[in-house]
């Protein structure tokens, strides 16, 4: 006759358990902090919630590059606002830029 009895096998799986329970017991969550907090001057506690990944400037979206050109005016195009015309460009036939 081999193997465990039934009351061992009992026992063994109560040890089991319990080793995991008590494995688990010794993890600590982010709200059971270890060391109590460290004091910080002033000056440090500014960085420290400036840096912060959920600061407010950080998540502020601002149009760096947003830039509004005016339309480009060709000669016979009319000035909305004016009523002008364009007139054509003068031709310089001898002389070079």
């Amino acid at each position: 006759m081999s193997g465990y009895t039934l009351d061992e096998k009992l026992r063994l799986q109560q040890l089991r358990e319990l080793r995991r329970q008590w494995l688990k017991d010794q993890e600590l969550s982010p709200r059971e902090p270890v060391l109590p907090p460290r004091r910080m001057c002033p000056l440090e506690r500014f960085w420290a919630n400036f840096l912060w990944d959920g600061a407010s400037w950080k998540k502020a979206t601002k149009p760096y590059a947003i830039v509004s050109m005016k339309p480009r005016i060709f000669p016979g195009d009319t000035i909305m606002e004016t009523g002008e015309v364009i007139p054509p460009m003068r031709d310089f036939p001898d002389q070079h830029h």
